[in-house]
């Protein structure tokens, strides 16, 4: 199954979100789930899980990696499902991968050549992969269009800001009939806390992830597998519980939206 996080506005948290969705769906499910995207300026996607020193000095001179490597050599060669796994970067073994974002300096040239081979790549992921997340490239975007085309859902990231929600209701209305809502950085202070805007919109597939301090600077540090790990069992009374819990419920919204809620036994964090 394949789900587009996406957004009709820039910097709206859709990357921390579906990194957020990934790990906890990664760590709790039996499911072997791939994260990508197709942003051609620097995606904080592969900061969140690698060192930046690696990742700009080593992991980036690998020239067999990558969404790059790997759409030179789809479009001459067919890929056998278990393959896919080499161009990926493993973070939890058997469970999450992540097929890191171009190298390439071009904008023209990456477009170019991802447009010939990305529905071939993502096609070919969703034989190996259970899940596979894509960070989409926000607004007008003929890739994300082709990627949230073929997506067998859209998480629509949006602000509690009804004027954005509108805005995304008016201009990308045929996204509605495979989408969840997400709204992210989520204040259940504001006056338009989730139940007034599923009322106002009239949408039933709506969820909220609060912003997390914490959580943020894990991922700039590199650190946000190992902030799940921690805290992915918080109680009640631990100050990460809301955060959490606000995950937990968007993961399994997306998982019953695919189908896919009883289909896969929970493990037991270890």
């Amino acid at each position: 199954m394949q789900v587009s996080f996406w957004s009709n506005y820039h910097q709206l948290g859709t990357t921390s979100n579906m990194i957020a969705v990934a790990l906890y769906t990664a760590l709790k499910y039996r499911m072997r789930i791939l994260m990508a995207h197709n942003h051609f300026d620097r995606s904080t996607l592969e900061s969140a899980f690698i060192d930046r020193s690696y990742l700009e000095h080593s992991l980036m001179d690998l020239s067999d990696t990558g969404i790059d490597a790997l759409s030179r050599f789809i479009k001459f060669n067919r890929i056998e499902k278990n393959e896919i796994s080499s161009y990926t970067t493993t973070i939890l073994k058997n469970r999450l991968d992540l097929l890191t974002g171009t190298r390439n300096k071009n904008r023209n040239i990456y477009q170019s050549s991802l447009k010939e081979s990305i529905q071939l790549i993502l096609r070919s992921a969703a034989l190996y992969y259970d899940l596979v997340f894509i960070d989409t490239a926000p607004c007008n975007n003929e890739i994300s269009e082709k990627i949230i085309e073929n997506s067998d859902l859209v998480v629509v990231n949006l602000c509690q800001n009804p004027n954005t929600i509108e805005n995304f209701i008016k201009n990308h209305g045929e996204y509605l009939d495979k989408s969840l809502v997400l709204l992210g950085k989520y204040d259940a202070d504001s006056r338009f806390n989730i139940k007034r805007i599923r009322k106002k919109f009239n949408l039933d597939c709506v969820c909220a992830i609060p912003y997390s301090t914490e959580f943020a600077d894990a991922c700039i540090e590199s650190r946000s597998v190992d902030f799940f790990i921690k805290n992915i069992e918080a109680d009640k009374d631990d100050m990460h519980s809301n955060f959490i819990n606000s995950v937990a419920d968007a993961a399994k919204s997306i998982l019953t939206a695919l189908g896919m809620d009883d289909a896969k036994t929970v493990r037991q964090v270890s």
